[in-house]
């Protein structure tokens, strides 16, 4: 296991090593969770991406599928309402 060090700065801030930035997809603007474990250790999670959530989405923009869907049911609602024309 490779150990990275890192300063906390005067406003709370860590910083996150690239390469572990990278691989892990700690971008900027990601949400992390942290938990204490003890009193000297902290997890840190990235919170999951919605394709990471629903391994069916592998590669595929969830955006995409959501207003792919939203556009299905909108045509549904409008043949809908107009048989009750």
């Amino acid at each position: 296991m490779v150990e990275y060090e890192t300063k906390i700065s005067s406003k709370g801030q860590i910083v996150i090593p690239k390469e572990i930035r990278e691989k892990y997809g700690f971008k900027k603007g990601v949400k992390v969770v942290i938990k204490p474990i003890d009193k000297t250790k902290l997890l840190i999670e990235r919170t999951p991406r919605l394709s990471e959530l629903f391994d069916i989405l592998e590669g595929v923009e969830a955006t995409k599928i959501l207003f792919e869907e939203r556009e299905k049911e909108v045509k549904v609602e409008k043949e809908r309402l107009g048989e009750l024309e």
